[in-house]
């Protein structure tokens, strides 16, 4: 009967959407997409937040971004808005990229011709290997290839990224979206990274399975979607297999693109003032089974996270959002695809069940042009009575940031800061450990998991339209678990197996305290649209490693329309 539910329900979402007159369905940008950047700059120097989305809400639209860029560049025309000549060249290089959302007084798109096409079919735009656009049909076909290689100092040994693949975006007949990226990597990562593998059980960052053979990992890497509209500039549904992130930072502690993709159904609708999103997701629960033992039926959870923000002024959003993960022994509970903020709380009480039910809040404010604060607040649990008293009763994580557009006055370059802590225990489930917040045993949130405290630095300068030079670094203390005893450091554990019976024990990075610095920098120039010839460094220290020695790791490649992948914790 449940079964049939499901399936009757996600029938009617389909058969709606299909026949509601909708028009000009949208993409997404990339994760890690130059464009991100670039709102975010846009929104923080005009000091007015825009109205056609939201970035607590990732991904970003392409056609929301396009009509947001296409407001600017005619503010900047008539003498309304005063622009650089690198923001101009950014602000069409991401119009001519999504072209496909933006017309002009003639009627073209906003991609930008070729003069010498490639056998005349290929490249025919600057942007796309293949662009077919018709009245009722949109489509962009690219390659998909990174190629690094880099020499890991302490090791002696050359690691690299072998990245290889094809995706494809387009629309039918302004009723239809869609995206796939479908890839084979082979990647032999940094030798400072083999702790992180060995704490989640020899999963590799970011991606579902990975078969091993010696110290390469095998990957396929897949991702695609289709999106509908439901009301037209108001309401989308989406379905497909790929990573969200909520919230403002460079890190998100709630749900982060760090983390593999997944199975998902994502309702989005603004109005006004109001942004809502409710993501539904099938994931791989908490499991014992490690990478290099073969395939295996893996266990299922289940994941809805909802968000509401709120812009009551022009520089200011605010928001609030519900996470609840289910493990039902691999069974969708119906109740999960109720869209509605705060239905699963209620549930959660009603049936005293185990599902791992968190709240929380965020902002994101603009007090003067160019300077951003934001910040997020994760409630796990929460007993007001022993407060700052090392109890495991207290479960939350805080996150508070500061972004500094032309620092200095120094046009293009752009600061970040940003501060990340959570207690232990926090994202842990109470007794069920198949209701971890974790997907392919890795977290939903952040990278360190719990029990650390956490700076970023990031500093930005694009010094040129195709240069950039992107400094970052991270200084994070996290509590390890002793051998045997678990003192709620790490997310897979229930907190019933906690090792002390006085609650008050268990202080802010309790057990073995981990030390860790993390530094990259990295240069690249845009050979042509979407096509970064790369170099930079790593540089890495860490008292895990006795005695405590620094890890160098130089590397240098090609990266063509794919994002650059940043595994900055250890």
């Amino acid at each position: 009967m449940r079964k049939n539910l499901q399936k009757n329900f996600l029938s009617l979402l389909a058969l709606g959407s299909l026949t509601l007159r909708v028009q000009a369905q949208t993409t997404y940008l990339d994760p890690g997409s130059p464009e991100y950047h670039l709102a975010d700059r846009l929104e923080t120097k005009t000091g007015i937040l825009s109205s056609d989305f939201n970035t607590a809400m990732q991904p970003l639209s392409r056609k929301a971004l396009v009509r947001y860029l296409g407001d600017l560049g005619r503010d900047a025309r008539v003498g309304r808005l005063t622009t650089n000549s690198i923001d101009e060249f950014n602000i069409n290089r991401a119009i001519s990229i999504s072209g496909e959302w933006h017309e002009n007084a003639s009627g073209e798109s906003g991609f930008v011709r070729s003069k010498k096409p490639i056998l005349k079919y290929f490249y025919q735009t600057q942007t796309d290997l293949v662009n077919v656009e018709t009245d009722d049909f949109f489509l962009s076909v690219n390659p998909v290839l990174y190629l690094q290689a880099g020499y890991d100092v302490a090791d002696e040994s050359v690691r690299y990224i072998n990245t290889r693949g094809l995706e494809l975006r387009g629309r039918i007949t302004d009723r239809v979206g869609f995206y796939t990226m479908l890839a084979d990597n082979q990647e032999r990562i940094p030798g400072y990274l083999n702790s992180w593998v060995g704490r989640h059980r020899g999963q590799f960052p970011g991606t579902p399975y990975a078969a091993k053979n010696g110290e390469t990992f095998d990957i396929f890497l897949a991702r695609g979607y289709v999106d509908f509209a439901l009301v037209q500039d108001h309401a989308t549904i989406t379905f497909g297999y790929d990573k969200q992130q909520v919230g403002f930072g460079i890190r998100s502690l709630v749900l982060s693109n760090n983390t593999a993709p997944a199975t998902f159904v994502r309702l989005r609708a603004n109005w006004k003032k109001f942004f809502y999103e409710s993501v539904i997701l099938e994931q791989i629960a908490n499991n014992e089974v490690r990478q290099t033992a073969g395939d295996g039926l893996l266990p299922k959870q289940y994941a809805a996270v909802h968000q509401l923000n709120y812009v009551p002024a022009s520089w200011l959003s605010v928001g609030i959002f519900e996470s609840t993960v289910f493990s039902k022994g691999n069974k969708m509970p119906a109740g999960i695809f109720v869209p509605v903020i705060g239905y699963q709380s209620i549930a959660h009480q009603l049936n005293d069940d185990a599902r791992n039910n968190a709240w929380g809040f965020q902002f994101k404010a603009l007090p003067v042009n160019g300077v951003q604060l934001y910040g997020q607040a994760f409630l796990d649990k929460l007993n007001l009575g022993s407060i700052g008293q090392g109890s495991w009763k207290n479960q939350y994580g805080v996150q508070l940031g500061l972004k500094y557009y032309d620092v200095a006055t120094l046009k293009n370059l752009d600061g970040q800061l940003e501060f990340n802590a959570v207690r232990p225990f926090t994202y842990a489930p109470a007794t069920d450990s198949a209701a971890a917040f974790a997907h392919y045993n890795q977290p939903m949130a952040h990278p360190l998991g719990n029990n650390f405290m956490e700076v970023i630095a990031r500093l930005r300068y694009q010094p040129a339209p195709l240069w950039t030079i992107e400094g970052r670094g991270v200084y994070a203390v996290y509590g390890d678990n002793p051998a045997g005893t678990y003192v709620g450091s790490g997310i897979y554990q229930p907190a019933t197996n906690r090792a002390f019976a006085n609650n008050k024990e268990y202080p802010m990075l309790t057990g073995i305290q981990r030390k860790m610095v993390w530094g990259n920098i990295n240069g690249a120039y845009e050979l042509r649209p979407n096509l970064f010839l790369e170099a930079g460094g790593i540089l890495t220290l860490s008292n895990e490693d006795q005695p405590a020695t620094a890890r160098i790791y130089g590397y240098g490649g090609l990266r063509w329309n794919i994002s650059r992948s940043i595994y900055d914790y250890k």
